[in-house]
């Protein structure tokens, strides 16, 4: 008996369709930037500008400078010469006196050149010791409107008459202390601009000395008792203690001397 075949039916295979996973692209254009973490700023990183100290000169001191300059004054002064016989006995020569510490400025320069010379060396041995510490520092004869970020250091030479009241000092004037009170401010360039001192509302003129002044309190303010012809160490003295206490405010918030 033949054996009939049964035809076998074939299940069809459902295919599962993958899922492509996207790759990510590494170009650079996607690759998100990593931005650095801001530097906190430094005391050495606040720019430091100085300001011409103040100093005024006596009208009267210029005065007799300016009469002693006259013709008929000089010509008083230096009477013909006369013949004088030879000397023949040998001229011993004196010993060589001890070096004196350089002045600031030569006494016998007119006032103004004097003040100018002290004025000028201040600023300048100022300036040294800031770089010298790393600050940043310009000399600028008056500060403008566009300096507003930054430190800015002024000072007056000023003195005390008898009634202990602090006046403007004046070079060459007859009052008879020996030294100046040298004042020194520090301003934050990036606040309402304010002033050193002010003139007294109420003045008692006094030839010896300049105008009563009100130095600003709410300012940092330091003083120094300076030499009228102070060596050129006195000076360097003093301006390295200006640039080591300017270190304390700027290194407890240099960001307030920036915004």
């Amino acid at each position: 008996t033949p054996q009939q075949s049964t035809p076998q039916q074939s299940t069809p295979q459902q295919s599962t369709p993958q899922q492509s996973t996207p790759q990510q692209s590494t170009s650079p254009e996607s690759t998100p930037s990593i931005t650095a973490p801001a530097l906190d700023p430094t005391p050495q990183s606040v720019p430091v500008f100085i300001t011409d100290f103040e100093l005024s000169v006596s009208p009267a001191a210029t005065a007799a400078t300016q009469s002693a300059a006259s013709p008929s004054s000089t010509s008083a002064r230096n009477p013909p010469t006369t013949s004088r016989p030879l000397q023949t006995t040998p001229i011993i020569p004196a010993q060589p006196a001890p070096r004196q510490p350089a002045s600031v400025r030569n006494e016998t320069d007119p006032p103004n050149i004097q003040a100018r010379r002290m004025i000028d060396f201040f600023n300048l041995t100022l300036l040294q010791a800031l770089q010298q510490n790393h600050f940043n520092a310009n000399r600028v004869p008056t500060p403008t409107s566009t300096q507003n970020l930054g430190v800015l250091i002024s000072g007056i030479f000023a003195e005390a008459d008898p009634q202990n009241r602090v006046r403007r000092g004046l070079l060459g004037s007859t009052a008879p202390g020996s030294k100046f009170l040298l004042y020194v401010g520090v301003f934050n360039l990036s606040r309402p601009k304010q002033p050193l001192y002010e003139l007294a509302p109420v003045q008692n003129q006094d030839p010896r000395y300049g105008p009563v002044i009100t130095l600003n309190n709410y300012i940092p303010l330091t003083k120094f008792e300076v030499d009228k012809n102070p060596t050129e160490e006195d000076v360097r003295k003093i301006c390295a203690e200006i640039a080591a206490n300017l270190v304390a405010p700027l290194s407890a918030n240099p960001a307030a001397f920036s915004k």
